[in-house]
């Protein structure tokens, strides 16, 4: 297969709106155009952060109809995010309950990969509480 036929991906920008803006064959020319960091558009485009030097960013094939793509500034949010969570003091005595990750960082201003993090186990604690998952019916 010729390189010129071979399918590849961009790097679509959007407004905080969803309007469309340019099509971006790298993270760096993004980056490049936009003033902002490659890091910044590929971490938008993945869904850590919820934008990247104030643009919406989709990394998609190339050959993509802008209408089969929805827009949200809201970054991605996995199953495991959802569960509910609740913090523990660092004696380990239960302080407050949320209905999942995201709304405990949320509302307490806590990444949420670093909230993740001490829930399943990958460090002790995130701002400064401890963090377990809570059992469901299903669980039990």
């Amino acid at each position: 297969m010729s390189r010129t036929s071979m399918k590849g991906f961009v790097y679509r920008q959007y407004t905080s709106d969803g309007l469309f803006v340019a099509d971006y064959k790298s993270s760096r020319e993004a980056s490049e155009k936009v003033g902002t960091s490659a890091n910044s558009v590929v971490r938008a485009a993945h869904g850590e952060r919820k934008t990247g030097g104030g643009f919406i960013w989709k990394k998609v094939p190339e050959d993509t109809p802008q209408e089969a793509i929805e827009v949200s500034n809201e970054s991605t949010i996995g199953y495991h995010d959802l569960r509910p969570v609740i913090q523990m003091d660092l004696e380990g005595n239960p302080v407050g309950e949320y209905i999942s990750i995201a709304q405990a960082a949320r509302t307490l201003g806590i990444s949420r990969r670093s909230l993740s993090c001490a829930v399943w186990g990958a460090q002790k604690t995130a701002g400064g509480f401890k963090w377990k998952l809570k059992e469901t019916k299903e669980e039990r």
